[in-house]
Order: C-alpha cells, then structure tokens, then sequence
C-alpha cells in the first residue's frame, strides 16, 4: 500500500511540475497584458479630465458646432458603385473626378472597383468627395476650369 501511495504522491507531484512548467509562458503574458490595460486604462483617464477642462474652456455653442461638424463628417461614406453613378451622374471621366478629388486617376478606378464602403485614407479625401457628391453638373464642370 505504501508503494501505491508514494507512486501516486509522484506521479501529483510530477504532473504539477508540467504543469507549472506549461503555464509559466501563459502567465508571463498574462502579466504584460495586466500591465497594458492598466496603462490604458491610466491613459483613457488623463484623457477624460482633458476632455473635462476643454468644455469648460469652450463655450457650449461652440463645443455643440464642433460636435456637429464632426458627426457629419464621420457620417459620410460612399460605396463603389456610388462613386461610379456619381461620377455618371455628373458627366465625369474618372482623370476629371481623380483632379476634382485631388487624388490620382488609378485612386478613382480602384474606388470604383471596391465592392462596399469606401475606407478612404485621409479624411480631406472623404470631404472633397462630400463635396462633389453635393455639386451639380455645372458646378463640377466649372470646378474643373
């Protein structure tokens, strides 16, 4: 009985050294992660007493103005085939809407090509875009002089 008991008491002890040994990698992670969203978490709080600060140095009509400005910017999104009926719509070549947009001609036909949302990667793009998408056909041709 003895031997069955210290044979089990080895096999415990063993199978807890693997395990440590498997977990060590695990909890080592585990601590960088802890201490990153503390970091974070310290971070997103400096940034709420800023935030906190510049309202009450800003005037709420301004403040609401800003906010405003930014949702609407933040709204506009444009789909490939919305370029493409856009550009349609406007009687524009893809080089005439490339220059109005301020981007290349090969920026508008892989625009046109993008199935879904455009992600577009400066937000002045996405606004000239807005822009055109609001110009009617004279507007746009006489942009383009």
């Amino acid at each position: 009985m003895s031997v069955m008991k210290s044979l089990q008491a080895e096999i415990t002890r063993l199978a807890r050294k693997e395990i440590k040994k498997e977990l060590d990698p695990v909890k080592r992670v585990n601590a960088a992660q802890r201490g990153y969203i503390a970091d974070l978490r310290r971070e997103v709080g400096e940034l709420q007493k800023e935030i906190n600060l510049l309202k009450k140095a800003v005037p709420d009509e301004e403040l609401e103005a800003v906010v405003e400005k930014e949702e609407a910017r933040e709204s506009f999104w444009i789909t490939g085939k919305g370029v493409a009926s856009m550009r349609k719509k406007l009687s524009l070549t893809q080089v005439q809407l490339a220059k109005l947009a301020g981007v290349s001609a090969q920026s508008v036909v892989k625009w046109e090509a993008t199935d879904g949302k455009i992600p577009f990667r400066q937000q002045a793009t996405a606004d000239r875009m807005q822009a055109i998408r609001g110009m009617s056909k004279t507007k746009a041709h006489d942009a383009l002089k």
